[in-house]
């Protein structure tokens, strides 16, 4: 299975782009990173059901810090 999700470097600025996507009508979802990059810090993830780059685009112009989108497909 294929993942796309938007990195965060802790969960703080993650929770933030919960609450802010939330009251935009966009459910996500915070979790830790499935394929960590240790040296970003300790690698949130949110998941968003609809459009990732919709979602990206208002939490990047609300000046929330995030470390891009990235996808990740799990190993069989």
């Amino acid at each position: 299975m294929n993942y796309t999700y938007i990195k965060f470097e802790n969960q703080t600025y993650g929770e933030k782009a919960v609450s802010l996507l939330a009251g935009k009508g966009i459910k996500a979802n915070l979790r830790r990173n499935p394929n960590p990059n240790h040296k970003q810090g300790c690698n949130f993830a949110l998941f968003v059901s609809g459009n990732i780059w919709d979602a990206y685009d208002i939490i990047t112009k609300n000046h929330i810090k995030n470390l891009g989108v990235e996808s990740y497909r799990e190993r069989l």
